[in-house]
């Protein structure tokens, strides 16, 4: 009970400061929702004045979601939800072969691109994105309640009570604003449509701990995230959909937050505490079904309550719905996990979701490829520990469940310890071109060019970007200079365009919700550097003036595109 009550008043604390917050209101505006109070907050304030590029008006399409209730749901292996999917993985042939240097964990590579990410500048080479080990609840044989590290952190389940077929869990051990990210590398179309999305996903939520989201972007960005509290930045273009608060203060409830982004400026639709808003309800290890519809102008999101076995959904309902403007009506479905900081608030190791039978429908877009860096996975030693009553010194992560209430948390701060084991650190450091060092060179093996007409580099990138020495130039001072195959190098500054991703989109919060300089990078490459083949791609900084604190970069991907 105390548990509980521990929880509820974090849970409050948290829902008051999403209820202040806001955003920045997107140049031309856009409309209010239901279930949602709507656009919010100030212009924000940042390095400059924002830049936005123009583009076409948006095509009028009729919107094509359901008119009332849905027919009952129930999962069919292989359909996803649609009579003929665009793209379906229900994950029912098992865990992919285990291969050296793929970040997915065991989800299928070619359907799938991982990313672990903080927004951390680095200052030492051993505290690249560290990650710690994530203690994981039931899977399969010889992998239930064990500890596991990247990239060994995303499995292939085996049934269990609530949910009868094989499916996903993910965790994210990455602490203090952290995330984990899963993209479908097949592009997702909605042009003259109302395109639709289809899941089922534990939506079990603490917003001072972990929750689930979904993000659609124009760009396969790497850890789409947003401001406050998470202090990162979203995709150029696209829209979040958070499953991150609870209704009227209610454990086991969920409302949705909604952000959109265009050229990376962020605008915000905050639930309220009326009790009148939609909700639904949630449970740990239970799956909720839930449905997109989205047009360039539209959007809704349904949602079920928690399914007691994960054949029965029940009150399939809509959750949110809004006006939208977005640029695009091709882009990228990506699946996220934040870990605001699980342990700091003595929730866990790590945050941890279940989801099952992913798809979207339209047409199947062809004529694309992509290639994988791996993360860097190098060793740091020394856990967060506390020794309770006794003399051995414990890791936290096996402490918190341990002692679960606010004394267990006090009892621990007063013995802390070091516990001897090991994290990884999935980052890079990028050295600055006065160091006299190498750059970091990133392998992309088995690239095919034929065809191709377009490729990208694209990364979440940690930029240092604060005062130091009585310095702090604008984000467009920043350089992550490139070269391919060890041809010559080519500077890539940080547009104007990126320079919103800076921005502090809360100032009313003094500072508290300013941007950490998390960035998600698209950098065009010229093809005629590339060849057929095993390829490089090299990174070197430069325009820092922070010391040893370094430019970051994860979960890089060589993308290309026939069109």
């Amino acid at each position: 009970m105390k548990r509980l009550a521990f929880a509820c008043a974090l849970a409050f604390v948290f829902a008051l400061a999403f209820a202040a917050c806001g955003g920045a209101k997107e140049q031309g505006g856009v409309a209010g929702a239901t279930g949602a109070a709507g656009t919010t907050g100030a212009a924000g304030s940042g390095p400059d004045a924002a830049a936005v590029t123009d583009g076409p008006a948006l095509p009028e399409v009729p919107f094509a979601g359901p008119d009332g209730p849905i027919e009952t749901y129930v999962p069919k292996v292989g359909s996803c939800g649609f009579e003929t999917p665009a793209f379906c993985d229900t994950f029912e042939t098992g865990p992919a072969s285990a291969t050296a240097g793929v970040r997915s964990g065991e989800l299928d590579p070619t359907h799938w691109s991982v990313v672990r990410g903080v927004p951390q500048s680095a200052a030492y080479d051993d505290d690249i994105i560290r990650v710690g080990p994530a203690l994981i609840g039931q899977c399969r044989a010889g992998l239930s309640n064990t500890r596991v590290l990247p990239d060994s952190d995303v499995f292939v389940c085996d049934p269990i009570p609530t949910i009868p077929s094989r499916h996903v869990l993910a965790t994210a051990a990455e602490q203090n604003y952290g995330l984990a990210t899963y993209r479908i590398r097949q592009p997702f179309d909605f042009a003259g449509r109302t395109g639709t999305i289809k899941l089922d996903m534990d939506l079990s939520n603490n917003g001072l701990g972990g929750w689930p989201a979904l993000v659609i972007a124009e760009d396969p960005a790497a850890t789409p995230s947003f401001d406050w509290q998470e202090r990162g930045s979203g995709p150029r273009n696209g829209v979040e959909i958070e499953f991150g608060t609870g209704w009227n203060n209610t454990a086991h409830t969920l409302e949705a937050i909604v952000y959109t982004f265009k050229d990376y400026l962020q605008t915000s639709h905050i639930p309220s505490f009326d009790p009148a808003v939609p909700h639904a309800t949630t449970a740990p290890d239970a799956l909720n079904h839930v449905e997109i519809y989205l047009t360039q102008t539209h959007l809704e999101v349904w949602t079920s309550n928690a399914s007691p076995d994960g054949v029965t959904f029940p009150d399939l309902h809509k959750l949110w719905e809004g006006d939208l403007a977005l640029p695009f009506s091709r882009g990228y479905l990506t699946l996220a996990l934040r870990n605001h900081a699980t342990m700091k608030y003595w929730l866990g190791s790590a945050a941890q979701v279940r989801f099952d039978n992913v798809g979207f429908d339209g047409p199947v877009v062809a004529g694309w490829r992509e290639y994988s860096a791996p993360d860097s996975l190098t060793t740091f030693k020394g856990l967060p520990g506390c020794k309770m009553a006794g003399t051995t010194c414990q890791w936290e992560g096996d402490v918190i469940p341990a002692f679960p209430t606010d004394a267990g948390r006090v009892m621990c701060a007063q013995t802390t310890c070091t516990y001897d084991a090991e994290g990884r650190n999935v980052g890079y450091a990028i050295p600055n071109v006065d160091e006299n060092r190498p750059g970091v060179a990133f392998p992309f093996k088995g690239v095919t060019l034929a065809g191709a007409t377009r490729a990208r580099l694209v990364l979440g990138v940690t930029y240092p970007w604060f005062e130091w020495n009585m310095m702090f130039p604008p984000p467009t001072h920043l350089n992550l200079r490139h070269r391919e195959n060890g041809g010559a190098w080519h500077d890539r500054f940080v547009t104007a365009v990126e320079a919103n991703a800076f921005m502090d989109f809360n100032p009313a919060l003094g500072g508290a919700g300013a941007s950490a300089g998390l960035l998600n990078e698209v950098i065009d490459l010229d093809l005629a550097g590339l060849h057929d083949g095993d390829n490089t791609v090299e990174l070197m900084a430069s325009g820092t003036w922070t010391g040893t604190y370094r430019i970051t970069v994860t979960g890089l991907d060589l993308v290309l595109d026939d069109r």
